[in-house]
C-alpha cells in the first residue's frame, strides 16, 4: 500500500459493528462499506469490548440482546474506560420501548436506531451521529431508567447465576461419571495383567466373564465360543456366585445365522435387541428373561475371515445399558477373545517346543554320526584326491625325465670322446646341461608342490617363501589339477629384485588360486602373470584377455558375501567370488589386492610390503 493509500485509509471514518447475527451483520456492512466507511465485526459482547479497546472506533453500533455481556453492559463497561470517551455508541436493537430507549442512554450510549433497519435512511441516521446528533433523556427520567437498567443487571445475573448452578452440576455429573469410567478401566486394566499368564481356556473364561457380571450388575451372562472342529458352539454361563455349562448350539441354529449376517463390531441392546428377529430365539434358549433389559455381542474371527468366533450374551432387570456400558461389555469381550486365542497359540508353541527339542535331540546324536561319517569320507576323499594327483603328477613328470634321460645320453657321448671336443660340440654340452638343470629345477618344484599338497600342516606353518618359485610351483600344480588346461598358455614374466618374505605358503597358494580362477572364469585365451617392484614391495599382476567386467561391479568385488545380494540387473561376467578372501588374507600381511579398469578382460593388481 502506497503512503497516499494509507492516508485514505486511515481518513474513512472507523465503524464497529456488535452483533451476533450475521445476516444483520452483512446487511450494515454492504450499506455502510458502499458509503466509505471502514467496517469492523465482533458476534459477542466479551470480543466487542476488546476490539472498541484496539481499535478505537468513530462509532460502535451495539445490538442490546447479545451473548454473555449484554448491550447495556459492554456500553457501561466501555464508558468506564476514559480511553474510549471520543467513541460514540448508538443502540441498535429491535427494543423499541420508552425504557429501552431510556436505559440504552442512560448507559452510555449516545443513540438509538430500532430495528429491522431502514435501508433507505440508515445511512443518514448513521451520518447524522457521527455529525454531532445526540439523544438525550427527558428531565427527571434518569432515576427511573437507572431503576429499569438495574431490574435487568438483576435479572440477567439471576439467567447467569442459574446457567452457572446448571453448568456445574452437568460438571459435578461428568466428574462423577468420569471416576466411575475410571475405576471400570483400572479394573480392566488389572483384569488384562492377571490373565495374561493363564493358559487355561476355561479359567480365562471364568475370570473375565465373573468381572463383566459384577461391572455392569447382570443376573446371567453367557458365552459361547465355536469349537475347534467348527461344528457346533460351547457355552458357559455364570450364573449368581457359580458357572455352569450349557447345551451347545449347532452352526445351523437360526440365531448363529442372524449373528453371522450382522456387521462387524455391532453391539445390540435395548428397543434394537428387542425389535430384532433374535429376540424370541433368545429367549427361547434362555439368554434373558422377556421383561430384562439385554444385550447381545457377537464376535468375529481375527484372522480376516469374518467368520463368527462367538458371541456373548446377558441381561438386567433394572436400568437400560448405556453407552459406556456396551463399550466395556465390548473390551471384556475383546480380551476374553484375544487371551484364549493367545493362551493356545501359546499351548501350541509350548507343544512343538517340546517336539523341536526332541527332534535336536535326535538330530544332534544324528550330527555327531554325520561328523564321525564326514572324518572317514574326508579321509577317503584325501587319499583318493592324492592318488589322483599323483597319478597326474607323475605324467606331468614323464617330460622332465625324459628330458633328463635323452639329454644325459648327449652329454654321455660328448664326455666319454677322447680328444679336444669342438667348439660347437662344447656348446651343445653346455645345452644340454642347462636343459638337465631345468628339468631337475621343475622335478624338484613339482615334488615340493606335491609334499605340501599331501602334508598340509606343513603349509600352515610360517616360514621364508620366495615368492617366484612358490609362483613357477602352484601353476605346474593348477596345471596337474587340471585348474589350467593344458591348452591355455600362462605367460610369466617375474621380475621382481625380491621376492622373499616371511608367510604362511598355504595363504599365497590359495591367493594365486583364486586369482587363477577369476581369470579363467572369463574364458581367455592367455593369461600374464607379471611381477616387479622395488626394495620394500613386491608387486604381482594377473592379466586376462577373456570378457570385460562391467565398471559398476568392480566397487564392490572385495565386499565380502557379495555373492548373497540381489541380482543388481546387470549381464556379462562377474568378479570372482574368491576376491573377496584374498583381500582378507592379504591384509593380514599389510598388503592390498584391486582391479585395475582395462577395455578387454581383467588386471588384477597385488602389492605386499617386504619389511
Amino acid at each position: 500500500m502506497t503512503d497516499a493509500q494509507s492516508h485514505i485509509s486511515d481518513a474513512l471514518p472507523r465503524i464497529l459493528c456488535i452483533e451476533d447475527n450475521p445476516m444483520n451483520w452483512r446487511l450494515v456492512q454492504r450499506l455502510l462499506s458502499q458509503a466509505g466507511y471502514e467496517m469492523h465485526w465482533a458476534e459477542d459482547g466479551l470480543k466487542g469490548c476488546e476490539m472498541a479497546v484496539a481499535l478505537k472506533p468513530s462509532l460502535i453500533l451495539l445490538d442490546i440482546n447479545l451473548p454473555g455481556l449484554s448491550g447495556f453492559e459492554v456500553a457501561t463497561k466501555l464508558r468506564q474506560n476514559t480511553n474510549m470517551n471520543a467513541t460514540l455508541i448508538v443502540a441498535l436493537t429491535a427494543k423499541t420501548m420508552r425504557s429501552d430507549r431510556e436505559t440504552a442512554l442512560v448507559t452510555g450510549c449516545d443513540g438509538f436506531i430500532s430495528k429491522p433497519i431502514d435501508p433507505f435512511l440508515f445511512v443518514r441516521q448513521v451520518q447524522a451521529y457521527l455529525d454531532g446528533h445526540r439523544d438525550r433523556l427527558e428531565s427527571g427520567r434518569e432515576g427511573a431508567a437507572l431503576r429499569q437498567f438495574s431490574q435487568q443487571v438483576v435479572e440477567h445475573l439471576e439467567v447467569q447465576l442459574r446457567e452457572a448452578q446448571e453448568g456445574t452440576r452437568k460438571l459435578l455429573e461428568a466428574q462423577t461419571e468420569l471416576e466411575q469410567r475410571s475405576q471400570h478401566l483400572s479394573r480392566f486394566l488389572s483384569l488384562g495383567k492377571e490373565i495374561i499368564p493363564v493358559r487355561d481356556t476355561g479359567e480365562i473364561l471364568r475370570r473375565v466373564l465373573s468381572q463383566l457380571h459384577e461391572e455392569l450388575r447382570l443376573d446371567r451372562l453367557r458365552s459361547y465360543r465355536l469349537h475347534d472342529s467348527g461344528a457346533y458352539f460351547q457355552g458357559m454361563t455364570r450364573l449368581g456366585d457359580g458357572f455352569e455349562d450349557t447345551p451347545v448350539l449347532p452352526v445351523e441354529h437360526p440365531l448363529v445365522r442372524w449373528l453371522a449376517d450382522l456387521p462387524g463390531g455391532a453391539v445390540l441392546s435395548g428397543m434394537e435387541l428387542r425389535q430384532s428377529a433374535s429376540w424370541e430365539q433368545g429367549l427361547e434358549l434362555g439368554l434373558w428373561a422377556p421383561k430384562a433389559q439385554a444385550l447381545l455381542l457377537p464376535l468375529r474371527n481375527r484372522s480376516g475371515t469374518d467368520q463368527l468366533w462367538g458371541f456373548l450374551a446377558g441381561d438386567r432387570t433394572d436400568a437400560p445399558f448405556q453407552p459406556f456400558e456396551t463399550e466395556l461389555a465390548a473390551l471384556h469381550a475383546g480380551i476374553l477373545q484375544v487371551s484364549i486365542e493367545n493362551a493356545g497359540l501359546i499351548t501350541h508353541l509350548d507343544e512343538t517346543s517340546q517336539a523341536l527339542g526332541t527332534s535336536y535331540e535326535g538330530l544332534e546324536s544324528a550330527y555327531d554320526s554325520l561328523k564321525e561319517a564326514q572324518r572317514a569320507l574326508g579321509a577317503q576323499d584325501q587319499k583318493t584326491a592324492l592318488g589322483g594327483l599323483f597319478m597326474n603328477m607323475a605324467q606331468r613328470l614323464e617330460g622332465p625325465v625324459r628330458t633328463l634321460k635323452e639329454e644325459s645320453a648327449t652329454l654321455s657321448l660328448y664326455l666319454d670322446r677322447k680328444d679336444h671336443a669342438p667348439i660347437q660340440e662344447r656348446a651343445e654340452c653346455h645345452r644340454s646341461m642347462d636343459q638337465i638343470r631345468r628339468a631337475v629345477s621343475q622335478v624338484e618344484g613339482l615334488v615340493r608342490a606335491l609334499l605340501r599338497r599331501a602334508h598340509q600342516g606343513e603349509a600352515n606353518t610360517p616360514e621364508w617363501i620366495h615368492l617366484h618359485e612358490l609362483l613357477r610351483e602352484e601353476m605346474e600344480l593348477m596345471r596337474a589339477e587340471s585348474i589350467l588346461s593344458d591348452e591355455l598358455p600362462v605367460a610369466m614374466n617375474l621380475k621382481a629384485p625380491r621376492d622373499l618374505l616371511y608367510g604362511v605358503h598355504s595363504d599365497f597358494a590359495e591367493v594365486l588360486g583364486h586369482l587363477i580362477n577369476h581369470a579363467v572364469e572369463g574364458g581367455p585365451g592367455l593369461i600374464s602373470l607379471r611381477t616387479w617392484g622395488g626394495t620394500s614391495h613386491f608387486r604381482l599382476e594377473v592379466e586376462d584377455d577373456g570378457a570385460a567386467i562391467d565398471p559398476g561391479l568392480l566397487a564392490s568385488a572385495f565386499e565380502p558375501f557379495s555373492d548373497l545380494r540381489p541380482p543388481s540387473g546387470r549381464v556379462g561376467r562377474r568378479p570372482g567370488q574368491g576376491l573377496p578372501v584374498c583381500a582378507q588374507l592379504l591384509n593380514a600381511y599389510g598388503g592390498t589386492v584391486q582391479i585395475l579398469p582395462v577395455e578387454r578382460g581383467s588386471l588384477v593388481r597385488i602389492s605386499l610390503p617386504m619389511e
